[in-house]
């Protein structure tokens, strides 16, 4: 399993942070890549919601189902892919608010049955990617 963090602080309070991570439809507005989004139910996203996403990453196309398994209000997203599938995702979204006006979020992705040889090159894109998503991420809230 391939674990990947970052950790980004905002100028915004955790409520305002975690109305926009739970809004699974506009996640393509501050992640670099997605092409296609599919929301089941429609809505902010709740414990069982379906996640469909495909995109281009590193040059790779990608496609996954994940299902918001765990979530707490302006605290905690996470996803993750169904145990059966060949390759597993898990996203996790932790708040922290520091003030009424601010919050750290900590964004964390594991990726299991990476092939070996990907391992590398995943590790390099992931170093650029996760701090151009918690900058876009920023960037939505500023909307």
């Amino acid at each position: 399993m391939l674990t990947f963090e970052h950790t980004e602080t905002y100028d915004y309070p955790a409520s305002g942070v975690f109305s926009r991570l739970i809004d699974l439809e506009e996640r393509a507005a501050w992640i670099k890549g997605i092409i296609e989004t599919r929301v089941t139910p429609e809505g902010p996203a709740r414990v069982g919601t379906e996640y469909f996403e495909s995109g281009k990453y590193s040059g790779f196309k990608s496609e996954k189902t994940m299902v918001v398994t765990e979530l707490v209000q302006d605290q905690l997203l996470i996803l993750e892919t169904a145990p059966h599938e060949k390759q597993s995702f898990r996203e996790s979204y932790r708040i922290e608010p520091i003030s009424d006006a601010s919050c750290r979020v900590h964004f964390a992705i594991e990726v299991g049955n990476v092939p070996k040889v990907a391992e590398f090159f995943m590790r390099q894109s992931m170093k650029k990617e996760l701090p151009q998503t918690a900058a876009g991420l920023k960037a939505v809230l500023q909307d």
